[in-house]
């Protein structure tokens, strides 16, 4: 074989050989919780949003969202890692119930629609505020009313860990109907609840965990 040819083989079997680069719409935790989560390449993934909540606990919020030539958001999905901080008595304590199957583990799922505008302005310094002032940063519009299937689950046996996943829809063109609750959420429950479920299963798959 001339060596030029010789060269070149080798340089493919390096590259096949060599481990594929993380995809962006991965995202992987190796611990507390051990979970790997691949999200719909139709999603765009933005940079990590990392913040303290008061003085108990630090969120990093993984971030992707589906936008339209306009970039308003019509679909995002938001996976939230929340850590407490060191020297801190808060601990997360709460059963997977209501109980759903995804991926290895049971989680506490809901489904609801609430004003994320308004939350956002009641709530600058947490996540509502947080998350829709990091958007505005990276050039989308939010919607005002979103649509949301939310599955939690505490991922430390001490209550040191907890991971959120949210799929959200714009709701703006059909707003919830009803009044909402105490905490300013609409239900969605039915075929509406179903509808939103399925969208979610088909966004976000656990690889592993």
């Amino acid at each position: 074989m001339k060596p030029t040819l010789l060269a070149a083989a080798v340089l493919l079997t390096a590259a096949s050989n060599a481990p594929a680069a993380r995809s962006p719409n991965l995202v992987v935790s190796e611990s507390s919780p051990a979970l790997t989560l691949r999200i719909d390449p139709r999603f765009r993934a933005l940079k990590s949003l990392k913040f303290p909540i008061e003085n108990l606990t630090n969120a990093e919020r993984r971030i992707f969202v589906d936008a339209g030539h306009d970039r308003v958001i019509d679909r995002m999905v938001i996976v939230q890692f929340e850590k407490v901080q060191p020297g801190s008595d808060f601990r997360f304590v709460y059963p997977s119930k209501p109980p759903r199957r995804f991926g290895a583990e049971t989680y506490r799922f809901g489904t609801f629609a609430y004003d994320d505008a308004a939350a956002a302005k009641a709530k600058p310094d947490k996540e509502p505020g947080k998350t829709r002032a990091f958007l505005r940063q990276a050039g989308y519009a939010s919607a005002r009313l979103y649509r949301v299937a939310r599955l939690a689950r505490v991922t430390d046996p001490k209550g040191l860990s907890e991971v959120i996943i949210f799929y959200m829809e714009n709701a703006d063109a059909h707003p919830p109907a009803g009044k909402p609750d105490e905490d300013g959420d609409y239900a969605v429950e039915g075929a509406e609840r179903e509808a939103l479920t399925a969208e979610m299963e088909g966004a976000v798959r656990a690889v592993r965990g």
